[in-house]
């Protein structure tokens, strides 16, 4: 009998956290899964931690030399035998009723198709809380992802059946690109609740690879902006990129222009109706914001001067809104002028 769930985690020399992520698989709530472990050409230990475990829901792959993480996945997506397809990497911990909570969902809700939930990055503990419904994770999908990749839980069969595999043309934005193409098929949701604790390492592809994310997400963020039927100039599609990576130049006149351009990319929105207004809208209000705080502490800010912005009325920003940001400017230990 096929398992429901698999529980899809490629590791390439990973001996030093594989056996906390493969005790945290083996210990969950929710008992009708395999593991499938792809290892991808390790040098070190890590397939012999694997396959020191004596249980049966485990089943070792191996990669005849090392084909990558894009590759890993795709052999796993086509190997796996559950119904769902759960991702897990070698160095994180899910939480011991993850696969449960997720079943329980997408059982719940047949229109979805991937089902995330919220992380906890450790050591340091912070909370990534991410959006719950599908089109407010269309919305940030605008500009970075709507899912945690580790953490998602996904159908199998819709994936299969509309061709949805990781494009290896988009190494270390696999996930980005890949979500972008499968909202078009299918809704997605994330759990509000944290059930995978995300290991923070110097190592990792988001520390080692900025730069080349940063040049290989333009061409893709560039794309939304044309369905908003926007034709941006060069210099517009520098100050975008700017304005959602948080780069802006410290000088009160860029962040004019920066204004000027969210509300350029509302009005379209809002003529062409790709993105449901109210979620777009707040998202471009959170986009405002975070570049206020940024450039605030770089003294080319003012809280006047963020609040005073016609994002936060047209984004129907409430006044609960207005003062959790303003105690979010205070804890940041900047001045209200």
């Amino acid at each position: 009998m096929e398992p429901r769930v698999t529980v899809l985690m490629p590791v390439f020399n990973g001996a030093a956290f594989v056996t906390e992520a493969v005790e945290s698989i083996l210990g969950q709530s929710y008992p009708d899964f395999e593991l499938l472990v792809i290892d991808d050409g390790s040098t070190d230990k890590s397939a012999a931690i694997v396959l020191s475990y004596d249980d049966p829901r485990i089943r070792l792959v191996k990669n005849g030399h090392n084909l990558g993480l894009i590759a890993s996945l795709n052999r796993g997506l086509d190997l796996a035998r559950g119904e769902y397809v759960a991702r897990m990497d070698a160095d994180d911990i899910s939480r011991p009723r993850r696969l449960a909570r997720q079943v329980a969902f997408l059982d719940s809700h047949p229109e979805v198709g991937v089902c995330g939930s919220w992380v906890r990055f450790f050591p340091d503990g912070y909370v990534w809380k991410l959006p719950p419904s599908s089109e407010e994770i269309r919305c940030r999908q605008f500009n970075i992802v709507g899912v945690a990749h580790p953490s998602v839980m996904l159908r199998r069969g819709l994936f299969l059946e509309h061709g949805l595999y990781y494009d290896p043309a988009y190494l270390h934005l696999e996930d980005f690109e890949l979500w972008g193409r499968a909202l078009a098929y299918m809704q997605f949701a994330n759990i509000q609740e944290v059930l995978l604790d995300y290991r923070v390492t110097p190592d990792q592809v988001s520390s080692r690879h900025r730069a080349e994310q940063l040049a290989a997400v333009a061409p893709l963020r560039l794309k939304k902006v044309l369905e908003l039927g926007v034709t941006p100039s060069p210099a517009e599609q520098e100050l975008h990129e700017q304005v959602v990576n948080g780069t802006l130049p410290v000088d009160p006149r860029q962040l004019d222009r920066a204004e000027r351009w969210l509300l350029k990319l509302q009005a379209a929105n809002r003529a062409a109706g790709i993105y449901d207004h109210g979620f777009f809208s707040q998202w471009l209000l959170h986009i405002w914001f975070s570049e206020c705080r940024r450039l605030a502490r770089l003294g080319a800010c003012s809280w006047r001067r963020c609040l005073g912005s016609r994002l936060w009325s047209t984004g129907n920003a409430s006044p609960w809104r207005r003062l959790t940001a303003a105690g979010a400017w205070t804890l940041q230990g900047l001045r209200h002028v």
